[in-house]
Parts: C-alpha cells; structure tokens; sequence
C-alpha cells in the first residue's frame, strides 16, 4: 500500500501538517509514515568511555516520546473518518540526519505517495529539521510535496489552483490532479501564467495542452491567465477570489518557476502564499 511521509518537528504547525495529511491518507487510501529527524551537534562530553554528546541523548529521548504523544493523537484522529474513506496505520519513526538525506533513503524502501510538512515558521526546535528544510525536500524527491503554512489549515479541498507555462512537462501534473482529484472532489482551477518580458505562447498551444488536458476527462476544469511584472500578487489575489484551497506548482529546471527565482520572485510567492502549497516533480509518474 502507498504511504504518505510526514515530517515533523512537533511544532503547532506541523501538527495540524499532520492532522491534515491523516484526511488525506483516508481519501488517497495510504498509510502514514511518521517522521521525526535531529541533527548531530559537537561532542561535548564523553559517554561510556567514547565521545558522545549528552545533549544528542537528550533531544534523541524527548523527540521519541513526542512522536509517540503525535501518533497516538493522530490514530485517534484516524478513528473518526468518515465511512468509505480508508482508516490509515500510522508507524512512527526518529532517526538520525539531514532531512533531506532521510526523505532521499526513505523514498527508495518505501512506495511514497505525497510527502506533507509545515511550512516554516522560524519557531521549529533548533535542533530539528535544521537548514533549509522545505528546498532540501524538494530537492531531494520525485514525488508531490505538500507544503502547509500556519496561517491557512487545511481544513477542506474544493477547488485547487494549478499554475502552469503550459510547459509540456506539466501534462503529468495536470493527470495527477485529475486522478486525485476524483477521489477528492474537487474542482480544477489551471492559470497559465507568463513572466514579464518573454515572448507570449501562441494560441495554437495554447489550444494544444487544452485539447491533451480534455483526454483525462475530467469534467470540472476551468481556465484563467496572469502575467506582467506584478505575477506573484496577481497570481495570489486570483486564488483569493476564486477561493481556492490549495496552490500546486510544477517544480522542473527548465519551467517558469525555475525562471522565476532568477527573477527574485520565486521565493517572495513561497513567503507570501497564504494557501498551503503542493510542488509537483515535472517527472511525476501518473498513474
């Protein structure tokens, strides 16, 4: 069965991170993996005749018993699930390392579905989920990571946003949405977006990734288009009025918003994004 990989460094935003991925898990009918890391730091004792640091000792111990208090509030979560959706097992585990290290080694033993995290809010213990968590994540899967900021919960998933070039590449994003989102309900919402100062797609391609979008045979797709010098504010103020639940972005090397952080706005979108946000690997398999 499928798992849903859950980061957490037991702050109050990555536990309603995890409360939303246990509604997720039941609708995508995985499994949960529970994941807490910690960083070494210098020793600065010795323990049992070899160097070993107490401190280690000690953040090794409480995250263990978070972790047990997160999962046991997650399974009763789990519990009260709506019928027919699946009622997901939650196995936790800690472990020693970069975050972005242990995602990597986890997605080659287990069959990941989606891996879910908090958005970071500049209060996560020191000592947990050190470093750039979000991009090293990112970096470091080929499979859809679901970013949640503290601001915006998600509570429900009626309508989702997907901006794309209409990059080619987008395609399996588009299928996945349309998988999933029959499972969900919810309505799809794709904005062609287009950077300041590049040329204009034409409108046969535009027709083109439409007319390959109709063949997934999703019945509730709608259409927008922003652009200009203002993109990440015109991009956020559409999702605002078409009240939409959730932001997806296709995360490629070539794509535009790979372009869009050599424009220094890339990051000014994940700053500012109110709505939790999915980044989808261009190399998605859609199933």
């Amino acid at each position: 069965m499928k798992k849903i990989l859950v980061l957490t460094d037991f702050s109050e935003n990555a536990r309603q991170a995890a409360e939303a991925a246990v509604t997720i898990a039941g609708k995508l009918h995985a499994n949960i993996i529970l994941f807490n890391t910690y960083v070494s730091e210098p020793v600065i004792s010795e323990y049992g005749g070899a160097p070993w640091p107490i401190e280690q000792l000690m953040w090794a111990d409480e995250g263990k018993e978070k972790l047990k208090f997160l999962k046991e509030d997650l399974q009763e979560l789990a519990s009260q699930l709506p019928t027919g959706d699946h009622h997901p097992s939650i196995d936790d585990r800690h472990d020693l390392g970069s975050v972005g290290s242990q995602v990597k080694n986890l997605l080659k033993l287990e069959n990941i579905e989606m891996i879910v995290m908090g958005a970071r809010t500049g209060k996560a213990w020191e000592h947990l989920l050190m470093g750039s968590d979000t991009s090293a994540v990112i970096e470091h899967t080929d499979r859809p990571v679901l970013i949640i900021p503290p601001s915006h919960p998600l509570n429900a998933l009626r309508k989702v946003t997907l901006a794309t070039d209409f990059d080619q590449a987008d395609q399996k994003a588009v299928h996945y949405l349309t998988r999933i989102g029959r499972l969900f309900g919810f309505s799809l919402d794709i904005v062609h977006v287009s950077l300041w100062g590049e040329k204009p797609l034409s409108e046969e391609l535009k027709a083109s990734f439409k007319h390959q979008v109709a063949r997934y045979h999703f019945q509730d797709i709608s259409y927008h288009e922003v652009g200009g010098k203002e993109l990440v504010d015109r991009l956020n103020r559409l999702c605002a009025i078409n009240n939409s639940d959730l932001l997806v972005l296709v995360h490629d090397r070539h794509n535009w918003l790979n372009r869009l952080f050599k424009q220094n706005q890339a990051q000014t979108l994940l700053d500012k994004q109110d709505l939790p946000v999915l980044i989808i690997p261009a190399g998605i398999a859609a199933e």
